[in-house]
């Protein structure tokens, strides 16, 4: 890869790994997106790639908002058991089918993370109730408001479904299963938003891996990109964390929303062969 590709990866990289922190995706629903659009590497590379920038965003940011008392490990660590087994599977289906099918159940996939960005996510201000002690519950400060939000879990065996599906389609598509087990935790599972974007922030990591390995095992990852993608991520995804606490993320969600929804009608598109270049 020549120079400026190079510098635009690292670019990139910042921005997406900022966004991907702020909303608990991991960095690496836009990263896939720019490998395979803008820079039209072939789809099982590209996943491995953005794979290795979600694991960079999470070690940053999931590092960070433990520190914080963000992150809810009890919970992440019960869902994780799930996400893993589904990741190491979907790594290996992915190897078996056509890029087609990668290029396709990706955009459909960004089509889902643009619904749910553009809807409205749960307000800080519901509690739940305690429901025995193996519910693990959460807490932590909100410095937006200056009070303590305690909160509960709901729907258990709901998360461990989809933190199943969603490490499967991780390991297809390369995007950490974030932007499938935020809106779970914030809309179904009661967790606010914040603790939710920080509890998937430290658990796509794990479930990234888990899927890296598998691709690096058949030499899919390229090691030049790599470099700018990891030092881009880490950089962005340490300003996410610091912008997180300071600011409302809703009209963030939707301007994503916009441009997902644009993104996934591209790649669809080129998946058909509709559009080329």
């Amino acid at each position: 890869m020549d120079p400026f590709t190079l510098i635009a990866i690292l670019l990139f990289g910042i921005f997406s790994g900022a966004l991907g922190a702020m909303l608990g995706l991991g960095g690496g629903v836009l990263m896939i997106a720019f490998f395979i659009l803008a820079l039209n590497i072939p789809a099982h590379q590209a996943v491995a790639l953005s794979l290795l920038a979600v694991i960079a965003s999470s070690c940053v940011g999931g590092s960070v908002y433990v520190k914080s008392g963000l992150t809810n490990i009890r919970l992440s660590l019960s869902l994780e058991t799930f996400a893993v087994t589904g990741a190491i599977s979907g790594a290996v289906i992915a190897l078996i089918l056509p890029t087609l099918f990668t290029e396709i159940l990706l955009g459909l996939v960004l089509i889902y993370a643009a619904f749910v960005m553009l809807r409205s996510p749960r307000s800080e201000e519901i509690v739940t109730e305690k429901r025995g002690l193996l519910v693990p519950c959460g807490e932590f400060l909100d410095t937006l408001e200056k009070r303590v939000v305690r909160y509960c879990p709901t729907r258990m065996r709901v998360g461990y479904f989809v933190s199943l599906l969603g490490g499967g389609i991780s390991g297809i598509v390369g995007i950490g299963g974030g932007v499938i087990m935020m809106p779970v935790l914030n809309l179904i599972m009661k967790v606010p938003m914040r603790a939710a974007a920080a509890t998937s922030n430290f658990m796509v990591g794990v479930t990234a891996a888990a899927s890296a390995f598998v691709y690096f095992n058949r030499g899919f990852l390229e090691l030049y990109a790599a470099v700018p993608t990891v030092l881009g991520i880490m950089a962005g995804a340490y300003l996410g964390t610091v912008f997180l606490g300071r600011t409302e993320s809703v009209n963030l969600k939707r301007l994503l929303g916009a441009v997902l929804s644009f993104v996934a009608l591209l790649l669809i598109m080129k998946a058909l062969g509709v559009i080329s270049w």
